[in-house]
């Protein structure tokens, strides 16, 4: 087994899944959606608070980071333009987890065990799933009128790349 596959597991086993909701740690009441289209001006924003719609979410993030291949963080390098879409807790007591998504990578961030650390706690996969996903985002992006027609058809042709 690579050293940073072991090193994604054994981060997944010591933080557990991102959103798990246990007595300890409760799901986050709400979810910043971030459209990482724009460079040197505000990205759009939406806000679920819809519970089903969090559960949902998160399960689906959560499974995609377990089940799919270990790649490095660097496969996810930044660029002019779109750089997918991030998920994170709004809750001030929240998780401290942060998702970002870019057709078939998704990367897991823990700022909390990064900041005590001192070090990045970054795991980075490649799945189906996290296409899926983006797609789900960039969907609900199109219903909720956040991003432009030129905007979405940017994001969707880089979908699944």
């Amino acid at each position: 087994m690579k050293a940073w596959t072991l090193r994604a597991l054994l981060l997944l086993l010591l933080t557990g899944s991102a959103w798990a909701q246990t007595p300890e740690a409760p799901a986050p009441s709400a979810l910043r959606v971030t459209y990482l289209v724009y460079s040197g001006r505000p990205n759009p924003t939406i806000t679920i608070t819809e519970a089903k719609t969090i559960r949902s979410l998160q399960s689906q993030l959560s499974g995609a980071l377990a089940t799919g291949a270990g790649v490095r963080s660097t496969e996810l390098p930044s660029a002019l333009g779109y750089n997918g879409i991030r998920v994170e807790a709004v809750d001030p007591a929240g998780t401290g987890i942060e998702y970002t998504v870019k057709g078939r990578f998704l990367r897991s961030e823990n700022r909390q065990a990064s900041a005590q650390a001192k070090a990045s706690a970054v795991t980075a996969t490649a799945s189906t799933s996290a296409s899926q996903i983006e797609a789900q985002l960039l969907k609900l992006a199109e219903n909720r009128g956040v991003l432009s027609a030129s905007a979405l058809a940017t994001a969707r042709k880089s979908a699944g790349k």
